[in-house]
């Protein structure tokens, strides 16, 4: 693994020099590594646009995932302000609004240029988001260049070539955060990574050549400093613009910081001076960290804005780099033992940590915080409710996620990095150098094969057993670099690769930055395997020699070895660890997702309700893409007529760039603890506080007026779980909603249902979704669930809930029945299955369904299926399989409600109120029912949410709601007379209109209603049922006669539950 040289620095002549000595031959010599690098580049592209045509649908331009419609969102300001991103943006995280700080950034400008070049300086929307569909997989592709440039510091082109054709190939989170559609900042962030890295590693290089010491910098000798310090500075660059598209980039500062460190100390270790790195420290850093003042904009420290945090950290860096080089002098003016070095240099860091967690506690938290979150290879509960945060090896069992990640590659690469970093220790003359070296190898041996033994140590003292092994490597690896002299690109390249590791295995989204070296190292490994089989050459000639003069066991030996980096994992997916694509494939099946289901619902959120500004006819119009000065305290004051969406954080960048309306959670993580409090709060009432806290802050008379719910936030197999992470309101657990439970057939079992407790039905969102408001009462279903211990396929044992599917789900013909099972046998409960809760779960006084989307769930909803293929087999009526039509999204507005002010029911009856309401976009119906309590004097007051009659008069022109749901009738008010001798007269009733003026508040005047018994024409019903029945009038037709009177169906309705 030694470094090559270029031919042309050999020679000294140009790369495309034709001199008349000069033969095609050696033209080609010199650059047929330029049209295989362009054709891996458009090999790559080609991978990661085939879906393109998928993200075009009816002329509309569509992203994937949701981060991408937030840089869409960013990318349009900045072309319509060019060169200026957003300052502070209201139309998300109502109602303060936010500075997104990890957008809008040197990506969104890049592409804004293309987009303005493209569209000859007046792009139309079309233009723009056709450029932006494909910027990610262009950027992505112009990887291959500093993944070669790297590659050729260590390696030959041919190696360097074979290291961008495995890019090319791996199919991992690098190619799908580089896909058509998937516009986002990772593949930029991947690019300009390399690029710092490439950038010091010339630095690093060019410094020790010209050897820049303190001497020099006090003479002034500018001819000797001009080329270090000119690289150096471009390595600067190269990280201020690296932090410039992604600001949490710091850790690349620390990853800078840390070889700085370890190159340093092991300089004086070694009787090597340390200037020249040091001075590449001071100049790179200081230079970064000026750079970093530009984009300046939170006068605070942090990590996902530009703040003090980008511009202290590298000065750090480069200070403390000049220290430690005062330090080293010291110690060589008073011919101190250099093996001590290193402990002076470790008890200075101790003692700073020490005084920084004392006496800056807010820094060392936000430090230490971050170290963490990137390379703590752990993840908190809430981050891994974010797909992208979670750990890399909690994707599957065992080492899957890594093969299905990179194929074979990163187990090739971990050869390499151990060879970069063993080598030098067992070729040193010194015996223990072999030592340590076998010593290390099997104490990380022990920590992989072993696991358990590191987290019972660590766990003993609280500290993550992931990063104690992790710090053991760590210190192990510095040990090395003091025990012998590595090259300083080598540790440089060893360093930066540890860290990703780590950060890779922490966060699975940094795979897309680990992807680089992995690919680089398995180069190295292959091509140490072609020369240990002689078939390396520098020359064409040299080449057709040894190729003329190949043994089978050379081909052999390269053949088995490039076929087991190449096929297994990037060329024949391994199934068996449940890969089934390759690169190609992951590509062409790239497509919109989820948002073209919710699209329909956008389209009628931005054209039948009230602009935001303009609620209940305020003029206070927001301007979509407007330019908002920024607070400072995070707390933008809204104007009267604005109004905020509630939903689950994952939706709202969907809601900002295509309902065009102002989400109160984001896909920034920005308060989805308070969603969360609302979503699952157990009454309307506590739901109501939650709102009350989010708007307190705002002077304006702020509102939460629209909830949007789809299937998946409802689903225990899809997102219900999210919010319960996230929830504080009280102490709960996931355990207190569902229930995974295991079907048993025999001495079989199924995968896995969910069986609901009845906090679940209590919960805001499945009120909604499920119910869409109306009280629902207990079903006679009974669910019986027994402990069952069984085991595992790894041969342990586990207790889990079983159901017997022949006698554990039953259906009662009454509820009494029902509730009599259940007190017989501890393990049964009343409902847990589909929609049929344990208790009645009250009505929602203030919401109503508005809108459904026009896309169905029941075919994307696998619990669903599940539940209901379960409930047909058991044989549970249909009627309980669901109240209300399962679409993929459904809306609801938040409004006053009508006062209904009633009369004339029995002392202290329970009163009830029905309305049946058609949902134009399913033309299904369903009924909203609630009940109330009378008084002594037979009185009672209900706040109804839907309006019977009175919709054209509202709208979007007047700052209302266009709904889409209406009523089939009046209101039935019905109350049993439980004292009333005769049935008949038992049964009171009384019917009412409610005006959409009275429920939106625009007439504050109560319904009144009257209930009584209802006349029954008993002459006209015998009439009728002669007619029907031929004039027979039989046994069976007076008993059918007499139960359509108790039924009253002309007026009454059938309760949703």
């Amino acid at each position: 693994m030694s470094k090559p040289t270029e031919q042309g620095e050999k020679t000294g002549r140009s790369l495309f020099s034709t001199s008349e000595d000069s033969s095609i031959v050696d033209v080609f010599e010199r650059v047929y590594h330029i049209p295989l690098l362009g054709a891996v580049m458009a090999f790559m592209l080609w991978i990661r646009v085939q879906s393109y045509d998928n993200f075009i649908i009816n002329g509309e331009i569509f992203f994937t995932g949701n981060d991408p419609w937030y840089h869409f969102r960013e990318t349009s300001y900045t072309v319509q302000n060019y060169p200026f991103t957003m300052p502070y943006d209201v139309w998300t995280s109502y109602p303060r609004g936010q500075l997104a700080g990890q957008f809008g950034t040197l990506w969104d400008q890049l592409v804004a240029t293309a987009i303005l070049i493209v569209g000859l300086g007046n792009p139309t929307e079309m233009q723009a988001g056709m450029v932006m569909l494909v910027a990610t997989a262009v950027m992505a592709t112009l990887c291959v260049i500093p993944t070669y440039l790297i590659a050729r510091r260590f390696i030959s082109r041919p190696g360097a070539l074979f290291s961008v054709l495995l890019l090319a190939l791996i199919p991992g989170q690098f190619l799908t955060r580089s896909l058509a559609g998937s516009y986002q900042h990772h593949a930029a962030e991947t690019f300009f990574m390399a690029m710092a890295v490439f950038a010091m590693l010339v630095a690093v290089s060019v410094a020790e050549r010209h050897t820049p010491v303190w001497e020099l910098v006090v003479d002034r000798d500018v001819a000797a400093l001009k080329k270090p310090f000119l690289y150096s500075a471009l390595a600067g660059v190269g990280t201020a613009l690296y932090l410039y598209v992604w600001q949490p980039g710091v850790l690349l500062v620390g990853i800078f910081g840390a070889f700085f460190l370890i190159k340093i100390t092991a300089d004086v270790v070694h009787n090597d001076t340390p200037e020249p790195v040091t001075f590449v420290a001071a100049v790179s850093m200081t230079v970064a960290g000026l750079m970093m003042i530009i984009p300046l904009e939170q006068f605070s420290f942090g990590v996902t804005d530009y703040s003090y945090t980008q511009i202290f950290l590298p000065i750090a860096v480069a200070a403390g780099a000049v220290f430690l080089a005062f330090l080293a002098r010291q110690w060589e003016q008073r011919d101190l033992d250099t093996t001590t070095y290193p402990a002076a240099v470790g008890g200075i860091l101790l003692a700073t940590i020490v005084f920084l967690a004392v006496a800056l506690p807010s820094v060392w938290s936000l430090l230490f915080d971050n170290f963490v979150r990137f390379i703590g290879f752990g993840a908190a509960d809430t981050q891994q409710t974010i797909a992208e945060a979670q750990p890399l090896l909690g994707q599957g069992e065992g080492v899957e996620p890594v093969i299905r990640e990179y194929g074979l590659t990163f187990f090739f690469a971990a050869v390499g990095l151990l060879a970069l970093i063993l080598m030098p220790l067992f070729r040193s003359d010194d015996a223990n150098h072999s030592f340590y070296a076998g010593g290390g190898l099997a104490i990380v041996g022990i920590l992989v094969a072993l696991p358990a033994l590191p987290e019972a140590v660590f766990g003993l003292i609280g500290f993550p057993w992931q990063l104690g092994a992790f710090m053991i490597g760590a210190l192990l690896l510095i040990g090395a670099m003091y025990q012998v002299e590595y090259e300083t690109e080598t540790m440089l390249l060893i360093v930066w690769t540890g860290f990703l590791i780590a950060a890779a295995f922490t966060q699975v989204r940094f795979n897309y930055y680990l992807v680089i070296p992995v690919v680089i190292l398995t180069a190295m490994v292959f091509e140490s395997v072609i020369r240990w089989a002689d078939l390396n050459a520098d020359t064409a000639t040299e080449a057709k020699n040894k190729l003329t003069n190949i043994e089978g066991w050379q081909v052999m030996v390269v053949s088995a070895i490039a076929l087991a980096i190449i096929v297994p994992g990037l060329v024949v997916p391994i199934e068996a660890v449940g890969a089934s694509n390759t690169a190609w494939d992951v590509g062409a099946g790239a497509s919109p997702g989820a948002v073209i289901a919710w699209d329909d619902s956008f389209d009628w959120m931005q054209e039948e309700t009230p602009y935001p500004g303009e609620l209940e006819g305020h003029d206070n119009a927001l301007e979509y893409y407007g330019t908002y000065e920024n607070p400072g305290d995070g707390n933008y004051e809204y104007p009267e007529g604005t109004y905020g969406v509630m939903s689950w954080w994952d939706y709202g960048h969907w809601i900002t760039t295509q309902g065009e309306r102002i989400p109160h959670a984001n896909p920034f993580q920005r308060n989805a603890g308070e969603a969360a409090n609302y979503l699952l709060a157990p009454t309307e009432d506590q739901a109501e506080d939650v709102l009350d806290d989010i708007n307190s802050d705002n002077e304006a008379d702020a509102q939460t007026r629209y909830v949007m719910v789809d299937w998946q936030m409802v689903s225990p197999a899809s997102k219900f779980s999210a919010p319960i992470v996230w929830y504080d309101a009280e102490d709960v657990s996931q355990e207190d909603f569902i229930q995974p439970t295991y079907p048993q057939m025999g001495e079989e079992f199924g995968q896995p249902i969910f069986v609901r407790e009845h906090r679940y039905y209590e919960s805001q969102m499945v009120r909604l979704y499920e119910y869409h408001g109306s009280a629902v009462d207990p079903s006679p279903i009974v669910v019986e669930t027994q402990e069952q211990t069984v085991e595992t396929e790894a041969g342990g044992q586990v207790t889990i809930d079983a159901v017997d599917l022949e006698g554990g789900i039953q259906e009662f013909d009454t509820m009494e029945e029902a509730e009599e099972y259940v007190d017989d046998n501890p393990g049964a409960q009343i409902g847990g299955l589909g929609p049929n809760p344990s208790e009645r779960v009250d009505a929602l006084e203030n919401y109503r369904l508005v809108k459904s989307a026009e896309t169905p769930a029941s075919f994307s909803n696998s619990d669903l299926q599940q539940q209901t293929s379960i409930m047909d087999q058991v044989g549970i009526s249909e009627e309980f399989h669901g109240l209300t039509t399962p679409q993929w999204v459904k809306t609801f507005e938040r409004v006053p409600g009508a006062t209904v002010e009633g009369s004339g029911a029995p002392a202290n009856s329970e009163v009830s109120a029905q309305v049946e309401m058609r949902d134009h976009t399913t033309n299904e119906t369903f009924v909203y029912q609630q009940y109330a309590d009378a008084d002594e004097n037979g009185e009672f007051e209900m706040t109804l949410p839907y309006s019977t009659v009175g919709y054209d008069e509202f709208g979007p022109e007047n700052g209302y709601t266009n709904i889409d749901v209406t009523a089939e009738g009046e209101y039935q008010f019905t109350a049993v007379d439980e004292d009333a001798e005769d049935e008949l007269e038992a049964q009171l009733i009384g019917v009412a209109d409610v005006d959409e003026a009275q429920v939106v508040g625009e007439d504050e005047s109560a319904v009144t209603v009257e209930l009584d018994t209802p006349e029954i024409d008993f002459e006209e019903e015998e009439e009728e049922a002669d007619a029907d029945g031929d004039g027979d009038s039989s046994e069976e037709d007076d008993e059918s006669d007499e139960q359509s009177q108790l039924a009253a169906p002309d007026v009454a309705l059938t309760p949703i539950g």
